[in-house]
């Protein structure tokens, strides 16, 4: 008889827990969550996370990912055209459809996926990381010229962005990483499959402090909203499971394999927190709304993904 592999329950399940724990601490115990971004926490596990995933993976795996360039491109159109219609029908239904409710909704809705645990997640839920890295990597250097556009014809307003420096900043935290760590492969590629769950824990580590300090970050906005933080509720639990029902069928459509559609699913319905924050901060600071979308929607993706993650591939609309 085949031994099952010592896998899953402590490494697979115990991050949902270990998240919610972290989001009620957040909330509760905010103060020292200011501290991480002036001491570079944040941006450094950012990286960290990209050297780990690409250190694991062989350079045959991303040229495979690359050589899908449909999935891409659909990724894409979830990311910047779906999710933003969707947030903006989903908003008009429970209430949140004046046109400063859309742009609220517009700060986190027109945001490219996390930088981080879209692909921390498709490795627990087993599906394709190199492909889960391919389309961060694209969809976060492109959200430079996406979410103005996005912003321009769905809300009507113009977003001044330093598209060089943007760019830079994304591709030294997102791409060099990832290129870094298959130049190191060459010394360190059976040291990192020896040592993979080991890495994979210290990924699932960093996320949880990144989820601190962005939760921390939006708590005292979450906090005295009354009757408005019911929207927001309402629309960030219907508009998750939507965007993650529309894009598992999109990808039932096109492609058998359920490694791809859990990459594509997990990357195309998650909404990075960090960039949103900053816009709404330069750009709509007397728009309350903003952040709480935000940090709602937020914290709702990181519960919800991260249980259903281990048996993700079990999914009806996953499964093949």
């Amino acid at each position: 008889m085949q031994k099952k592999p010592q896998n899953s329950s402590i490494i697979r399940y115990w991050l949902a827990c270990a998240i919610a724990a972290t989001v009620v601490f957040a909330v509760t115990v905010p103060g020292p969550a200011r501290y991480l971004p002036r001491l570079g926490i944040i941006d450094g596990g950012v990286v960290i996370i990209m050297f780990i995933g690409s250190l694991k993976l062989s350079l045959s795996r991303f040229i495979k990912a690359i050589r899908r360039p449909d999935i891409i491109i659909l990724c894409l159109i979830s990311t910047y055209i779906l999710a933003p219609l969707f947030s903006i029908g989903i908003g008009s239904i429970t209430g949140l459809s004046s046109p400063e409710d859309r742009l609220a909704i517009l700060i986190s809705s027109a945001q490219a996926s996390t930088l981080a645990t879209a692909i921390v997640l498709t490795e627990i839920a087993g599906g394709n990381v190199a492909l889960a890295m391919v389309l961060t990597i694209t969809n976060n250097l492109l959200s430079v010229f996406m979410t103005p556009l996005v912003f321009r014809i769905l809300g009507g307003t113009e977003i001044e962005v330093d598209y060089i420096s943007m760019s830079l900043q994304i591709a030294l935290k997102i791409a060099a990483p990832v290129i870094a760590a298959q130049i190191a492969r060459i010394w360190l590629s059976r040291w990192a499959s020896r040592h993979s769950r080991s890495l994979s824990l210290t990924s699932q580590f960093i996320i949880l402090v990144y989820i601190y300090a962005g939760v921390s970050a939006g708590a005292q906005t979450l906090a005295g909203t009354g009757q408005i933080l019911i929207n927001v509720l309402l629309l960030v639990l219907l508009l998750h499971p939507v965007l993650l029902a529309a894009n598992a069928l999109i990808m039932r459509l096109v492609s058998k394999d359920p490694g791809t559609r859990t990459a594509f699913v997990l990357c195309s319905s998650q909404k990075t927190l960090p960039v949103a924050v900053m816009i709404w901060k330069n750009f709509f600071p007397a728009l309350p709304l903003g952040p709480l979308v935000a940090v709602g929607y937020h914290m709702l993706q990181l519960i919800v993904d991260s249980i259903i993650a281990p048996g993700f591939r079990r999914l009806p609309l996953i499964r093949n």
